[in-house]
């Protein structure tokens, strides 16, 4: 019985631990942004199936599901109902989809140097990425 109990939390374990691999996720981005593509080949790395559309302008994309210009950045990803915009942390979207928070998604707005995507050798800028609410209000999701 105890071995059974033990299999099955490791099991348990398991599927938390890799809940994110698979996940399908979209990502609106200029075809001339080198930046999205880096950010884009992490979500990859880290186990995500991910859909490039090529767009000419994110900002119709951002203006079309809600985003405000305060909350844009240079792309805008779509993942299980929820918005990531910008150059979030692959930590903060993990957060976001096993914790399934009440809010439209999570932003990084503008381009801050050692955001994921916008490494720059040792450089790295001190950052805040935002969750938005539905009602467009904003607060601090995580600090970096």
């Amino acid at each position: 019985m105890q071995i059974k109990k033990l299999l099955l939390g490791v099991v348990l374990l398991g599927t938390s631990l890799f809940a994110i691999e698979g996940k399908n996720m979209t990502v609106y981005k200029s075809p001339y942004c080198g930046c999205c593509t880096k950010w884009v080949d992490i979500m990859k790395d880290n186990g995500f199936n991910v859909t490039t559309k090529m767009v000419d302008n994110v900002m119709f994309v951002n203006e079309k599901i809600g985003i405000t210009p305060n909350t844009a950045s240079c792309h805008t990803a779509i993942v299980d109902g929820y918005v990531v915009v910008g150059h979030v942390d692959y930590s903060a979207v993990k957060k976001m989809l096993t914790e399934k928070p009440d809010i439209k998604g999570i932003t990084v707005p503008g381009m801050p140097i050692g955001s994921p995507g916008m490494e720059q050798g040792n450089m790295k800028q001190a950052y805040n990425i935002l969750y938005i609410n539905h009602d467009g209000r904003t607060g601090i999701y995580e600090k970096h």
